[in-house]
């Protein structure tokens, strides 16, 4: 029987939530299009997990471009550093921290993708306020999420997902500009965004009460 879902994952093992990276991938093909990848590109991945999408990104940006996969697991790293050195990709950067409490000086990027992740976080708009600092006027920044009326046969329960409005708030707030969405599957969503050219950026994040969150999506997800 399947574990209780648990906000920081430990409900499942990596190999486990590998697997079910795998299991999404049809829909990485839109949010590689939407990041306009090139050889040589700087591409930010927030909570890149165990690492499936990080190789199709690294395989986009080859050898002369980077990764940073942020994850703020160690553990989930770990993995993807093994799978790293086995497959002898050296394009990908692996960044331990909490995607809210980045120093966005340290990761300058040309685009950004946030998938899956925002329903885990304490501070999603924290998060988005980060990124948005990261990239510049302009850059895409890729958000995908789980479907708040999807049938939910995986991933966090009704109550813990991320309707995109809220999600547009938190975008318009941190100065990115919602410029598409698509409802990739009965499951999942993505939304398409741009960094604002004219948008005074906060000088830091600061947490986002429970009040501020989706109904029900504060509370402890898998």
């Amino acid at each position: 029987m399947e574990k209780p879902f648990q906000k920081d994952l430990s409900h499942l093992s990596w190999d486990e939530v590998y697997e079910r990276q795998v299991l999404r991938g049809d829909l990485v093909s839109d949010w590689i299009e939407a990041l306009h990848l090139k050889p040589g590109g700087r591409v930010l991945e927030i909570g890149a997990g165990p690492g499936y999408v990080s190789f199709v990104l690294a395989e986009r940006v080859g050898r002369t471009g980077t990764v940073y996969a942020l994850d703020c697991s160690a553990e989930a790293l770990a993995y993807l550093e093994r799978l790293q050195t086995e497959r002898g990709v050296g394009q990908i950067q692996r960044i331990a921290v909490d995607a809210a409490a980045l120093d966005p000086t340290s990761v300058q990027v040309d685009s950004a993708l946030i998938t899956m992740v925002l329903h885990h976080a304490d501070d999603s708009a924290g998060i988005l306020r980060n990124v948005a600092r990261c990239v510049p006027p302009g850059a895409p920044v890729v958000i995908g999420e789980f479907h708040p009326e999807g049938p939910c046969p995986s991933g966090p329960p009704r109550e813990h997902r991320l309707a995109s409005e809220k999600i547009q708030e938190w975008c318009h707030q941190a100065g990115l500009t919602v410029v598409g969405y698509r409802r990739q599957t009965p499951e999942h969503y993505v939304l398409f965004a741009r960094r604002d050219s004219d948008h005074r950026l906060p000088e830091k994040s600061e947490p986002v009460s429970d009040s501020a969150q989706t109904p029900g999506a504060a509370a402890p997800q898998a």
